[in-house]
């Protein structure tokens, strides 16, 4: 078929559990973790968050009122060579309902839409494989449940920072799309 498209989602299930809030040690990166749905004006305060728009854009529309997720954590990596900017980049999202994420099911399904949106997009090429979604479970200590939750992972390889940047701002704002659905 003339129009056919393959997509993948790459998902993984890490057993074992964690924390959160997590341990905060200011040394090794471990920042106090604000719950931005709760304090949306906090979000200046996320040290990674600094120098990078995409990301904060991204994290503040999951945070926003009325939406189905929250996130908890981020990260970001970047790596330089003669070949020119990796660059590796997640964000941990949960279910604000926390019955829906009392099982990684939900997240299956989120896993789902992102897939098919990517095969129905024509902002990725046939076979692409922008995302990995990592399941896990934590401990929810404030509110004493247990909850699973899913780091959504990018990959980034581009030439150089601008093209690096643009397609940052292209698969944030795919990834928003679908995960502040009205």
């Amino acid at each position: 078929m003339e129009n056919e498209k393959t997509a993948s989602v790459q998902v993984t299930f890490t057993t074992g559990h964690r924390n959160l809030p997590y341990a905060t040690d200011i040394e090794t990166g471990h920042h106090p973790m604000i719950w931005l749905s709760k304090e949306p004006d906090r979000i200046d305060e996320i040290p990674e968050l600094d120098g990078e728009p995409e990301l904060k854009d991204l994290i503040r529309a999951i945070n926003g009122p009325g939406r189905d997720f929250e996130t908890f954590r981020c990260a970001h990596t970047t790596t330089q060579t003669e070949a020119g900017i990796t660059r590796s980049m997640y964000v941990a999202v949960i279910f604000r309902n926390r019955q829906w994420a009392e099982t990684p099911d939900p997240y299956l399904v989120l896993s789902r839409s992102i897939v098919i949106a990517l095969a129905h997009s024509d902002e990725f090429p046939d076979n692409a494989l922008p995302f990995e979604v990592r399941l896990r479970r934590h401990w929810l200590k404030e509110e004493s449940v247990w909850a699973y939750t899913a780091d959504i992972q990018l990959y980034i390889q581009a030439p150089d920072e601008a093209q690096m940047r643009e397609e940052l701002a292209r698969q944030t704002a795919f990834l928003q799309k679908i995960l502040v659905q009205p």
